[in-house]
C-alpha cells in the first residue's frame, strides 16, 4: 500500500475534484467509505442524473473546525493522502477500505484521544487510477473539534510507517522495498503519465529506467557504462564539480526528441535511487574515474552481427540461463553473493525489456522495473562481494547486448527462448526472496515473476512445475486486533512556522 500525502487550502475545491471525472475521466461512482461521523450522515446528494453533485454542507462541515481555530489555524489546513494499492493487489470491497481508512487515521493520531479532540475527515473511492490502482482518498481538516490547530511533524514518514503496519494487519502484499531501508525510487508525476497516454510509449522516466540499468550488465568500467548509454542512443551529460569542471560528481540523460522537439533531462537519482553516481561508482571502487572530457568522447561500437550469429548468441543466452536458474537452488539464503546475484540479475532482465520490447510496454519491461525493486540495495551499503554467478550473467547481458533486436519473426521465435529462461531466473529468485523473509523484496519479486507467468504458460517447455510465489507465502508479522501504542503521533507542540 503506497501512500501520498499533499496538504492544500480549499477543501470543497478538492472535493469538487474527488467527485468530478478526474482529468482521466477515471472517478467512477464516487462515494464515502468511512468519515468521523456516520457515512449516511455525511454523504453528499446528486443534483440530478448528470453526475453533479451538492458538496457545500460536507465542505461546510469540514471546514468548520478551521473557522473556529480563526487566526491561530495552519494556512494549509487540508490535509490529503491517497492509498494506493499496486494493480497485482487487485481490488478491495467498500468494507475493507472503509476499516483501512478508520485504521490510518487512528494510527496517524487524527482521531484524537482521552487528552486532545480529533479531527474531522472522510474517505473517498472511486474508480481504479489510470494506472489500474484501486485506492481511496483520504480528507482531513488540520484542526480539532475544539478549534485547536494541528501542526505536523514527518507526517509523510509516518504516513509509510503506519502503511506498514496496516499490510500486516488487512494481509496485504508488500510491494515497496524503500521502506525496508532500500534506495527509493521517485515517483512518476501526473503530467509524465498524462504524457506518456498521449504517446502510447512508457513514460520517458521508465524508459530511461531501464536503459540506463541496461548499460550496466556486464559493464567493467564508468566509461563503458557511459559508452553502452550512448550506444543505446540515450542523450548523456556530465554534471562537473563547481571547482574542477573535469571532475564528474553527477549525470543526466535523455531521450533523442523527434523533430524539433527539446530534449527532457533526468539526473541519474531521479531515475532510481540505485542509479545515482555514487550508488552506480560503488561498482568500481578502486577504479580511476574518468574525466569530464572522456564522458563526452567515450562511444560504443555498432555491432553488426549476421542473422545466424545473433541466433546462435540467444541460443546459447538461454541454455546458460537455465544453467544458472538451476544453479541458484543449491545456494542457501543468506548467501553473501545474493545481493551480485539479485543485482546482475535485474540488470539482465532489463537488457532482455531493452531487446524484447522497444517500446517499454509489456510483461517484460514491467518484470524488468519490479525486479529492479526487489534487488534495491540498502542506502547506505557497500559494494556487494563478487559473485560467480553474477559475473555469468553479466557475461550474458554483453552478448545480448552484441546480438541486438530481433529482425524477423524468425529471429523473434528464437529470442523467445531467453525471455522463457529469464522468467525462469526470476521465479527462483522470487523464491529466495521468501526464504530470506526479505517481506518487501519477495512481494516486489513476486510481482516481476507474476508478470512474466503468461509468458511461461505459453512456452512450448514444460511449465507445469513452474510455481510463482506470492505474498501469501511471504512471512508476515502477526495480525494486530487491538491497536499498540503509536510512537508518533500528531505533536501540536511544534511551531508552526516548521511547515
Amino acid at each position: 500500500m503506497i501512500p501520498k500525502v499533499t496538504y492544500g487550502t480549499d477543501v470543497t475545491g478538492l472535493l469538487k475534484y474527488l467527485f468530478g471525472p478526474g482529468k482521466a475521466e477515471e472517478h467512477v461512482n464516487p462515494h464515502l467509505v468511512a468519515g468521523y461521523d456516520d457515512v449516511a450522515l455525511l454523504a453528499p446528494m446528486q443534483r440530478d442524473g448528470g453526475g453533479r453533485w451538492s458538496l457545500g454542507e460536507l465542505g461546510a462541515r469540514l471546514k468548520a473546525p478551521q473557522i473556529a481555530a480563526g487566526e491561530r489555524g495552519v494556512k494549509q489546513y487540508v490535509w490529503q493522502c491517497s492509498l494506493s494499492l499496486p494493480a497485482q493487489e487487485g481490488q478491495l470491497d467498500d468494507a475493507t477500505w472503509g476499516r483501512i481508512a478508520g485504521r490510518f487515521v487512528a494510527e496517524m493520531g487524527f482521531t484524537g484521544d482521552a487528552e486532545r479532540a480529533g479531527c474531522r475527515w472522510v474517505a473517498v473511492r472511486h474508480g481504479l487510477s489510470a494506472n489500474g490502482n484501486d485506492h481511496v482518498h483520504l480528507v482531513v481538516t488540520l484542526a480539532t473539534e475544539d478549534g485547536a490547530p494541528v501542526w505536523l511533524r514527518q507526517d509523510k514518514r509516518r504516513s509509510q510507517q503506519v502503511a506498514d503496519l496496516l499490510e500486516d494487519e488487512f494481509g496485504l502484499g508488500k510491494w515497496t522495498p524503500g521502506r525496508a531501508g532500500a534506495t527509493k525510487r521517485p515517483e512518476l508525476g501526473r503530467p509524465e503519465v498524462d504524457r506518456a497516454r498521449r504517446s502510447g510509449q512508457a513514460p520517458d522516466r521508465e524508459l530511461l529506467r531501464r536503459q540506463v540499468r541496461a548499460a550496466l550488465a556486464g559493464a567493467d568500467s564508468e566509461a563503458e557504462w557511459v559508452a553502452r548509454m550512448k550506444g543505446a542512443g540515450l542523450l548523456v551529460a556530465a554534471r562537473t564539480a563547481a571547482e574542477d569542471p573535469n571532475q564528474v560528481v553527477g549525470y543526466a540523460v535523455a531521450l533523442r526528441p523527434a523533430g524539433v522537439g527539446k530534449p527532457t533531462w533526468y539526473a541519474g537519482r531521479s531515475l532510481d535511487g540505485d542509479l545515482s553516481l555514487p550508488q552506480v561508482r560503488k561498482r568500481w571502487p578502486e577504479a580511476q574515474r574518468p574525466s569530464a572530457e572522456q564522458w563526452k568522447a567515450a562511444d560504443s561500437a555498432e555491432s553488426r552481427l549476421r542473422s545466424e550469429d545473433r541466433m546462435a548468441v540467444w541460443r546459447s543466452s538461454a541454455a546458460v540461463l537455465k544453467d544458472v536458474a538451476g544453479r541458484l537452488a543449491g545456494v542457501a539464503p543468506g548467501s553473501p553473493q545474493w545481493p551480485a546475484v539479485a543485482r546482475a540479475s535485474a540488470e539482465l532482465l532489463a537488457r532482455v525489456a531493452a531487446a524484447t520490447e522497444p517500446s517499454g510496454r509489456g510483461p517484460v519491461s514491467r518484470a524488468a522495473d519490479a525486479l529492479a525493486r526487489a534487488a534495491a540495495p540498502p542506502r547506505r551499503a557497500p559494494a556487494p562481494p563478487s559473485s560467480s554467478v553474477a559475473r555469468e550473467l553479466g557475461r550474458v547481458a554483453d552478448a545480448l547486448l552484441m546480438a541486438g533486436h530481433a529482425r524477423d519473426g524468425g529471429e523473434a521465435a528464437v529470442l523467445l527462448a531467453v525471455v522463457v529462461q529469464a522468467a525462469r531466473l526470476v521465479v527462483a529468485l522470487a523464491e529466495l526472496r521468501a526464504a530470506e523473509q526479505q517481506a518487501h523484496a519477495a512481494g516486489a519479486a513476486a510481482a516481476a515473476a507474476a508478470h512474466l507467468m503468461p509468458l511461461l504458460q505459453s512456452s512450448s517447455p514444460p511449465v507445469d512445475q513452474v510455481r510463482v510465489p506470492t505474498q501469501s507465502g511471504v512471512p508476515q508479522r502477526p495480525a494486530h486486533t487491538v491497536p499498540g501504542p503509536v510512537r508518533s503521533r500528531v505533536d501540536p507542540s511544534v511551531d508552526r512556522d516548521s511547515r
